[in-house]
């Protein structure tokens, strides 16, 4: 069972980003439900003391990451949707699932959670011609279990979409310039604009 922290929404369905589903029994077997395969080797792990985030752990991709439990909201069902986490940094995108010959594939996709919003905004500096964007700038923001982040673009334009509302630390740098660092919260798609000082 995966159950949502935020809301206490409960389900054995983890949705992929063509929704179609997969099971874990509690054997450790991950179920492939389209056609029932079943496949030994898995398991749930909840790497933070509060249990919100949950993993699944086992034979995922070559380089050694975990399924990332995450959940959104699409056509007004709560649903749980497969993330991978490679060694502490997710995307946010869900993958796409298959089963073929007994082997699980993995495809990374664009694809954000349905429900999630966006965090988004520009990064500047005051000069003596006015405002002016600072390109390049890494935005970043706590989340479950490690950081994601943005880089600026030439208008000094940062966008950071599949992210959950609620308020977590976001930090701003760039090199020559202070770090600016505080707590944001989201609530919907959400602008944080920010003004960096040179050193």
């Amino acid at each position: 069972m995966f159950t949502d922290g935020a809301t206490g929404f409960s389900t054995t369905d983890l949705h992929d980003a063509q929704d179609q589903i997969l099971q874990l029994d509690s054997g450790g077997e991950l179920i492939w439900t389209a056609d029932g395969t079943r496949l030994p080797g898995y398991r749930v792990t909840h790497p933070t003391m509060d249990g919100k985030v949950q993993f699944v752990e086992g034979q995922i991709c070559p380089e050694g990451c975990a399924f990332e439990v995450r959940f959104g909201v699409r056509d007004g069902e709560r649903r749980a949707y497969l993330t991978v986490d490679y060694i502490h940094w997710n995307p946010g995108t869900l993958v796409d699932v298959e089963v073929a010959g007994g082997v699980l594939i993995v495809t990374a996709t664009d694809v954000y959670p349905p429900g999630t919003v966006t965090l988004s905004g520009v990064i500047s500096e005051m000069t003596s011609r006015g405002r002016q964007p600072v390109e390049g700038a890494e935005v970043w923001r706590l989340v479950n279990y490690g950081w994601r982040f943005a880089t600026t673009d030439g208008h000094g334009f940062y966008r950071m979409p599949g992210l959950y509302d609620g308020a977590a630390l976001v930090n701003t740098s760039k090199e020559g310039y202070q770090k600016d660092e505080r707590t944001v919260t989201i609530h919907g798609d959400t602008r944080y604009d920010v003004d960096l000082l040179r050193q």
